[in-house]
C-alpha cells in the first residue's frame, strides 16, 4: 500500500494536475479472486478508491467490488471490466484468491494460462484459495485499520507469529513452471473466515490444477521447513518448546534411495521444568528428543504424499533430473526414503535457570 501511495504522490508532484485528472481516471486493482458455479467463471476485483476524509485534507483508502461472469476465464474478466467506467489498472495485484469449487473440480489451468498470456497482469502476485467461502465474503470482511483487504491477507502471511509456518516464496510465475513441466505437483497456501475475521488456514496439496486435500497444520510447517529458509518454525512437546530460527534442508537421490537431510538451529522459547540450562546437557538432550520428532513429521509427510498421489515435494522432478532414461511418473513412490535431522538447540542469549 506504501508503494501505491508514493507513486500516486509523485505522479501528482511531479506531472501537475492534468496527469492527477488522467490518475482519477483509473480503477487500480489491488486483487482479483476467482470463482467458478454453474459452469461459468465468476471473476471479481478489488478496486481502491481514494477519497477525502470528513475534513477535506487527507485522502482515505477504501474498496470497492466488482463482478462479472463468463463462460471461460476472458470473457469473465471482459465482463468484469465492462462495468468499471473507468480504465482498469493490474499493474498493483497482490494476490488472486481462488474459490474452493473452482481448484476441486474445475481446476485452475484455465485461469492460469489466461493469467500469464494477459500482457497486462504481471506475474509477481499469489495464488491463494479461499475454503469454505466465497470470494465476495473475503473481500467484504470488515478490518480495523485496514481498508483493503488485500493488504490485510498480505499482513497475514508476511507477519505470522510462532503459530504455523505458511511459505509464500512461491510466486505465479513459479507456480505456472510447475503446473506446466508437470514433473511435481504444487502447494498453495490458503485462508478461511473465522469468527467473522479473515484467518490463515493450512496449504492445499494438489494433483496436477486440482485441490485434492488440505495438509495439517503440522504437514504444512514440515513442508516449509523442508523447502524453505524460515523463521520462528515452533515444536513444542508438553511444556517445553523451541523455535528453528535457521534451517538448511537438502533433497537428494542415490541408487533409488531418496536422502532427505534438515540441519536446523533453534533456541528455547518455553521450559517449565525443573531443568538447568548452564551446563548444556540439557540443550543436548533437547537437541536429540526434537530432533526426533521433526524426522517423524517428516516421514509422516512423505506417507501423506505418497497416500495422496501428490507429490509436492518434488521426488518425481528429482528422479528426472538423475535417472532421465529409467524415469517414470509413478517410479517415486516405490522409492526407498531415508531421513536424517540435526539439530542443535542452543545456549545463546538463554536464561540458565527457570523460577521453581
Amino acid at each position: 500500500m506504501k508503494k501505491i501511495i508514493l507513486i500516486l504522490l509523485s505522479l501528482f508532484l511531479l506531472t501537475g494536475c492534468y496527469d492527477y485528472t488522467e490518475l482519477n481516471d483509473t480503477a487500480i486493482v489491488s486483487a482479483i479472486g476467482v470463482g467458478y458455479n454453474k459452469n461459468k467463471y465468476e471473476v471479481t476485483f478489488e478496486i481502491i478508491v481514494t477519497k477525502k476524509n470528513d475534513s477535506g485534507q487527507q485522502e482515505e483508502s477504501q474498496t470497492m467490488l466488482v463482478t462479472g461472469s463468463g463462460t471461460n476465464p476472458a470473457r469473465a474478466f471482459n465482463d468484469t471490466i465492462s462495468q468499471v467506467d473507468k480504465k482498469v489498472v493490474f499493474d498493483h495485484v497482490q494476490i488472486v484468491l481462488l474459490e474452493e469449487n473452482l481448484a476441486q473440480k474445475e481446476g485452475i489451468t484455465h485461469i492460469s494460462n489466461y493469467l500469464f498470456r494477459d500482457i497486462h497482469i504481471s506475474n509477481n502476485f499469489y495464488y491463494v484459495l479461499v475454503k469454505d467461502t466465497t470470494i465476495q465474503k473475503v473481500l467484504n470482511t470488515k478490518i480495523k485499520n485496514q481498508p483493503i483487504v488485500s493488504d490485510a491477507i498480505m499482513g497475514l502471511f508476511k507477519n505470522q507469529n510462532d503459530v504455523e509456518i505458511f511459505d509464500l516464496h512461491d510466486e505465479f510465475d513459479y507456480l505456472y513452471v510447475q503446473m506446466k513441466d508437470n514433473k511435481s505437483d504444487i502447494i498453495i497456501p490458503s485462508i478461511q473466515i473465522k469468527d467473522k475475521n479473515i484467518a490463515l488456514y493450512t496449504s492445499g496439496a494438489f494433483i496436477k490444477d486440482k485441490l485434492i486435500a488440505y495438509l495439517t497444520p503440522t504437514e504444512s510447517q514440515t513442508f516449509n521447513l523442508l523447502t524453505s529458509q524460515v523463521d520462528n518454525a515452533l515444536y513444542s512437546k508438553q511444556n517445553i518448546a523451541i523455535s528453528i530460527y535457521k534451517n538448511k534442508s537438502k533433497i537428494s537421490l542415490k541408487d533409488n534411495t531418496v536422502y532427505i537431510k534438515v540441519n536446523a538451529e533453534a533456541l528455547v522459547r518455553c521450559l517449565n521444568e525443573k531443568y538447568v540450562l548452564r551446563n548444556g546437557e540439557i540443550n543436548k538432550k533437547l537437541s536429540q528428543d526434537f530432533a526426533k520428532l521433526i524426522k517423524k513429521d517428516i516421514q509422516k509427510l512423505v506417507e501423506k504424499s505418497i497416500e495422496l498421489n501428490s507429490d509436492f515435494l518434488g521426488i518425481r522432478n528429482l528422479v528426472y533430473r538423475t535417472y532421465p532414461k529409467s524415469y517414470s511418473k509413478n517410479s517415486w513412490k516405490d522409492l526407498n526414503y531415508k531421513v536424517e535431522v540435526n539439530l542443535e538447540v542452543n545456549r545463546n542469549g538463554q536464561a540458565f535457570e527457570v523460577i521453581n
